[in-house]
């Protein structure tokens, strides 16, 4: 089975073997770059640049969008090392969870660059006005809008009108990648909870 466009779980249980207990930058820089962005890559924005690239490209803002906003749970389950499960809240295991609505909005809340521009009460409205409604019915609700850049270009969204700038989402979401790959090359905690994300995406 693949897990990224050119890695499969052998390959994963042959890095896994090397990584675990390791304090070597090197090792888990080639971990992060093989696994997690090369999933990240091949599944969500070599997709998004196929659609700029595309002549037509008037109108896909919402499609890349929601790419995006699918991306935001697996970026967050990977930091805390969690997997999702559809079962009840009191048959959870330790490191398991059921509703995407809080690894979302604690996405917003905690990670930057993103924990800059999101409380928890707006971070909640983007979610239910943005993300579901992009998912569940193709449209954004509530008085969204999607536009393709700020002025600044790191605005990433303004709540007093309430618009997203889909290139700068995207630009903060790539920015926060990038820090999360050089944190994990020396942060144990981080690192464990890499081990168990992509174990459970081995299984």
């Amino acid at each position: 089975m693949y897990i990224t466009n050119r890695k499969t779980v052998k390959d994963w249980q042959k890095i896994r073997e090397s990584i675990i207990g390791s304090t070597d930058e090197i090792e888990w820089r080639k971990a992060f770059n093989d696994f997690f962005w090369g999933r990240v890559q091949s599944r969500y924005l070599e997709p998004i640049q196929s659609l700029r690239n595309d002549d037509s490209y008037h109108g896909y803002g919402f499609t890349i969008m929601t790419l995006l906003c699918s991306l935001i749970e697996f970026l967050d389950s990977c930091y805390e090392g969690k997997t999702y499960r559809q079962c009840n809240t009191n048959e959870l295991k330790k490191h398991e969870y059921n509703r995407s609505k809080q690894c979302f909005i604690d996405f917003l809340t905690k990670r930057e660059p993103f924990s800059k521009k999101f409380s928890e009460v707006e971070a909640m409205d983007f979610y239910s006005s943005v993300r579901c409604g992009l998912l569940h019915e193709a449209s954004t609700k509530n008085g969204w809008r999607i536009w393709g850049k700020s002025n600044s270009g790191v605005d990433i969204v303004c709540m007093e009108t309430k618009t997203v700038y889909r290139d700068d989402f995207e630009d903060a979401i790539k920015k926060y990648i990038k820090e999360y790959g050089d944190k994990l090359a020396s942060n144990r905690t981080l690192q464990e909870a890499f081990i168990r994300k992509f174990d459970a995406l081995c299984e």
